[in-house]
């Protein structure tokens, strides 16, 4: 976890926790180090033999996609309400009819940067980057924040941690337009194979941003972070 960020331990865990409950705050669940996450929500604590058990509300192909990757565990992101990006990794235990269930973590990461706050692509978001010599390469966006981005692409390119990648672009469906972000920078931080759809999934840290694109690209974020994670049950 990032050490710039405050870490919650101990009992102060279990009461956060608790609090996400009873705010009915939508949460982002992503199966760890895969592409693959959806939206839910943090329903019921409980204690058993296990210990401590959180009930998360059942989504669709979970059990599918989780069977298929190596890792059992979860990452868990949501907003608090003064809108500092919280995030944890809780193992999976097991799956019923009531939801999914997941093992207390042993601690929070509270960022201090609000703006790195991922969030899920829209349907048709891409990223467009140099290739081969007079070549454009194009990927399927996954999930982007205002540091970074993630995305799938169905070639092999000869891309590893470390690499740095210059006049990229990504193409962001906005109501009945498309918001074009230029990004003159990027390192590539992960790149996996994605066994389960014979992709290749690559992660990108932006390294520079214009200010004006910065400013146009922090209002998409700040908007869609409201929209999709701000949800609280009345």
């Amino acid at each position: 976890m990032d050490s710039s960020a405050e870490i919650i331990r101990g009992p102060e865990v279990k009461e956060t926790l608790q609090n996400l409950i009873r705010s009915g705050q939508r949460c982002k669940m992503e199966i760890s180090r895969t592409p693959y996450s959806w939206l839910t929500s943090l329903s019921k604590m409980k204690e058993d033999g296990e210990g401590i058990l959180l009930l998360l509300d059942r989504v669709q192909d979970f059990e599918e996609v989780l069977s298929a990757s190596h890792r059992q565990e979860v990452l868990i992101e949501y907003l608090e309400n003064d809108e500092v990006p919280c995030r944890f990794l809780s193992r999976v235990s097991q799956v019923d009819t009531r939801g999914i269930w997941v093992k207390i973590p042993e601690k929070i990461q509270r960022d201090q940067k609000r703006k790195f706050f991922r969030l899920r692509a829209p349907t048709g978001m891409e990223i467009f980057f140099p290739g081969d010599p007079g070549k454009e390469e194009k990927g399927t966006v996954k999930d982007y924040s205002i540091g970074g981005v993630a995305f799938l692409i169905n070639k092999e390119v000869s891309l590893k941690p470390g690499d740095q990648l210059k006049s990229l672009r990504l193409c962001i469906p906005e109501r009945k337009e498309v918001l074009k972000v230029s990004v003159p920078l990027a390192v590539v931080i992960r790149a996996e194979p994605d066994f389960f759809q014979g992709q290749t999934f690559y992660a990108l840290e932006f390294l520079e941003f214009p200010e004006a694109n910065n400013k146009e690209f922090n209002r998409h974020i700040f908007e869609k972070q409201r929209n999709l994670l701000h949800r609280v049950i009345k």
